[in-house]
């Protein structure tokens, strides 16, 4: 993985960290999958100086434009989760998570009970036949008795083996469910957030070092404003690229719906227009005035959608009788929006 790969790998996982955190707080809870996204971001995100020498490489090869919206992107996604931590910490750190396996440690330790006794009545049985078995050569059974014996024999052993592996990997579920419960630990959200932070003491280094590169340039840049949180927008990502719009770079697809300056405009795919036009509906209503308005225009401008058609169709997909389509892209984005 290059110096490229690293960061645009580190992006999207930080989104995921801040959304997990902010629905947290905004009492929709935590999933298993969520705390499998904390545990993986804590034990393989790589450490500061590694990070460093990615970006100075990125710094290097990286077309300035390009890299200066990477170092932004991360920077924000981290000072949001670095911020979320330090203003709800008490909140976060009291989370038992153990509670989210209960359900499935119970029902494993239930069918591993089950199982160990049905094991054991078939081992009874199959001590019993082994016996007789051999003692066959000394007890003057005829050829027919002794193949009936063995025959008994061979069946009990088949069943118990079977049985066995069973057993085994009802085990070994149980077992993964407890080293699961076991690695996640009862610090998560603080290591999660001294991880960001690391991170963020060097992004912030060459995120100003970067931006000063070119002492010729104005000193004085009006500031770039972030209409929508990198981690809403990871969200409409995962649902709409490829779908909606034609295939992006989540990073690309993040500077372009915020509007950023020298983003790229993303396509819209055929047929998606109107399903895109509530997409724009809801991410509007997301704002305030004049940020509202001021956003909304632009937004369909960069998309070469033209005002009369967005208030005459953004609400097909929650019509009163939508197409199938429609309602799937309305119920997607209400899990997302969470109304």
């Amino acid at each position: 993985m290059n110096e490229f790969e690293t960061l645009t790998h580190i992006i999207p996982k930080v989104g995921s960290v801040s959304r997990i955190f902010s629905n947290i707080v905004a009492g929709r809870g935590i999933s298993k999958e969520d705390v499998n996204i904390l545990v993986e971001f804590r034990d393989t995100i790589p450490n500061g100086a590694t990070i460093e020498h990615d970006v100075i490489s990125a710094v290097l090869n990286v077309p300035h434009e390009k890299i200066s919206l990477m170092l932004n992107s991360l920077s924000f996604g981290l000072k949001n989760v670095i911020g979320t931590y330090k203003t709800y910490h008490i909140l976060l750190d009291d989370m038992k998570f153990s509670q989210l396996w209960d359900y499935d440690l119970r029902c494993a330790e239930r069918k591993l009970e089950e199982q160990q006794r049905k094991l054991r009545e078939i081992d009874k049985e199959f001590i019993e036949a082994s016996n007789s078995y051999e003692m066959t050569p000394f007890n003057g059974m005829s050829p027919n008795e002794i193949s009936v014996v063995e025959r008994r024999y061979n069946k009990l052993k088949a069943e118990y083996d079977k049985e066995k592996v069973i057993l085994d990997a009802i085990n070994a579920e149980r077992m993964t469910i407890i080293n699961i419960m076991s690695s996640i630990g009862t610090d998560i959200f603080e290591r999660v957030s001294l991880k960001c932070s690391e991170l963020l003491a060097v992004v912030e280094k060459y995120v100003v070092s970067y931006s000063q590169k070119e002492p010729d340039e104005k000193k004085e840049e009006s500031e770039t404003i972030s209409f929508f949180p990198l981690s809403l927008i990871a969200d409409i990502y995962e649902v709409c690229n490829g779908v909606q719009f034609s295939e992006a770079d989540s990073i690309e697809f993040f500077h372009a719906i915020n509007l950023h300056p020298n983003s790229h405009p993303i396509q819209i795919n055929n047929g998606e227009k109107v399903r895109v036009c509530y997409l724009i509906s809801r991410l509007a209503d997301t704002l305030e005035s004049p940020q509202r308005e001021q956003w909304l225009n632009d937004i369909l401008a960069s998309f070469g959608i033209k005002t009369s058609f967005y208030r005459s169709k953004y609400r097909q997909p929650i019509s009163d009788m939508p197409s199938e389509s429609n309602k799937a892209f309305a119920d997607a984005l209400r899990e997302i929006f969470g109304k």
